[in-house]
């Protein structure tokens, strides 16, 4: 009976030191975002249309197009204004959150993006705010050093576009044959407006006999040094603006 006893005893403590079947309790071999972010891809999933409730939004996950290995984890929740809260984190490989970044959300279908917005080989975020028909409002958040993002603007637009010139250009469509290209001058952590040039087709939309282009000051002509018909002819020869109707 004592020699029965003693060799289960040995038996047990073989079994507690030996080590665990592959793929039992093993997580080394998963990516730590993976393992983080149990959340969808946010390139893979769409806003649902609630009707008269606005569009509602799946909480998701999006990892920077780099090598940082760095991911943001977006996620929504009712406000008491009907509004949406979102919240967007963003996550090192290490499971660690390196920042929180807190936005008020109104009616819009469009997900957080990841995009190098003024082109210095750094990704930024930008959050949604607001779609109106065509152009959406964006809460950009830029990245600096560290990995810290900070907040330069809220520029509304189609698209945002970095140009040869230096500036960001918001491109927002006024309407068929009207649209309005936002100027930025990027200062220090801010989006200073500079001037918005205004383009409008002249014609039927199958057949533009023509384009107009004037220039509104939206604050920061006289930083450019050019006196009002100069600005107007440099940026409306911006291929942001001149290209707009080709």
């Amino acid at each position: 009976m004592k020699l029965r006893l003693a060799v289960c005893a040995i038996a047990l403590t073989i079994s507690a030191c030996s080590p665990a079947p592959a793929g039992e309790g093993d997580t080394a071999g998963t990516a730590p975002a993976a393992k983080r972010l149990p959340l969808p891809d946010c390139g893979t999933v769409e806003a649902q249309d609630a009707g008269a409730d606005g569009w509602k939004h799946p909480d998701c996950r999006l990892m920077f197009p780099d090598q940082s290995g760095m991911a943001i984890e977006a996620r929504y929740a009712p406000a008491e204004d009907d509004s949406t809260q979102v919240t967007v984190q963003v996550v090192a490989t290490g499971d660690a959150t390196l920042q929180t970044i807190d936005e008020r959300m109104g009616n819009t279908f469009n997900g957080p993006l990841l995009e190098d917005f003024d082109k210095d080989g750094k990704v930024d975020i930008q959050v949604p705010l607001e779609t109106g028909n065509v152009n959406t409002t964006w809460a950009v958040w830029r990245q600096v050093a560290d990995g810290k993002f900070v907040r330069v603007g809220e520029p509304s637009g189609v698209s945002l576009v970095k140009t040869d010139s230096g500036y960001i250009a918001a491109q927002a469509r006024s309407s068929a044959n009207a649209w309005g290209i936002s100027f930025y001058k990027l200062e220090g952590d801010v989006l200073a407006p500079v001037l918005t040039a205004e383009v409008t087709a002249q014609g039927e939309p199958d057949k533009i006999t023509g384009v107009e282009c004037v220039i509104t000051d939206d604050g920061g002509l006289a930083a450019t040094g050019l006196t009002p018909e100069a600005a107007e002819a440099q940026f409306c020869a911006e291929p942001t603006v001149a290209d707009i109707f080709k």
